[in-house]
């Protein structure tokens, strides 16, 4: 079995749509999501949401998304943790956000990854590529700050599914942002072999309300090969 370690996400479901099958064969491993928060009662429910079907204007949505993620944790035999900086989708004055944006949000998200990383017992670091979605992009400038200042620990990078399969020429600008940050991702077989874990389909299916947003993307995400690097300091 291969030894766990800690890994974050940007939303609540993409850990389990880019490494489940990883995951599944870590037991332990903690699954953290950077934007985990969000107002207590959502009205009017975001486009996003509205597509799951499950939510009526006034639904505590976040509150049942994090059901559905510690659900998945249970079914990984992970842990989770949810940071309370909000998602992308509800940064705005109609849901009464007041928070920071741009730079002053990575640089809040990346405080608050330093000190849970500092207290985990983890010395492995799985953290996104950061392709596309502004969540995304800011997750991983935010995880770039603690490598930065953690430079000792192992940090893996995962290709975010299905958008590494969907959307390729983003995924190379992440790839270039990354360059220009002063990294470079290396192949790995710090991955190990899968576990006999849960099936990756089965912690997908546990994010109920995101499966009908996601559509084929949830066949694109089972059906593509986890892609891991190892993340490595140019110089």
């Amino acid at each position: 079995m291969a030894r766990a370690l800690g890994a974050v996400s940007p939303h609540f479901d993409d850990l389990a749509l880019s490494c489940g099958r990883l995951l599944a064969g870590r037991p332990g491993s903690w699954l953290v999501t950077a934007l985990g928060g969000g107002p207590a009662t959502v009205d009017p429910v975001t486009g996003w949401e509205a597509l799951s079907g499950f939510f009526e204007p006034g639904a505590d949505i976040v509150g049942a998304r994090r059901i559905e993620d510690a659900e998945a944790a249970r079914l990984l035999a992970c842990e989770y943790r949810h940071l309370d900086h909000w998602d992308d989708q509800y940064r705005h004055a109609v849901y009464g956000y007041d928070g920071p944006a741009g730079q002053a949000l990575v640089e809040r998200v990346a405080g608050d990854l330093e000190a849970l990383i500092a207290g985990s017992p983890f010395t492995t670091w799985l953290v996104p590529l950061g392709i596309s979605h502004p969540d995304h992009v800011i997750t991983t400038s935010a995880c770039l700050v603690v490598a930065e200042r953690m430079p000792d620990l192992e940090w893996l990078v995962y290709e975010e599914l299905p958008y590494a399969t969907y959307l390729p020429r983003q995924a190379d600008a992440s790839r270039d942002r990354l360059r220009a940050r002063g990294f470079e991702l290396e192949p790995t077989d710090s991955a190990g072999p899968v576990g006999s874990g849960p099936a990756k389909l089965d912690v997908v299916s546990c994010y109920r309300s995101q499966l009908g947003p996601l559509g084929d993307g949830v066949g694109e995400a089972v059906a593509t090969p986890e892609r891991i690097h190892r993340l490595r300091r140019l110089g």
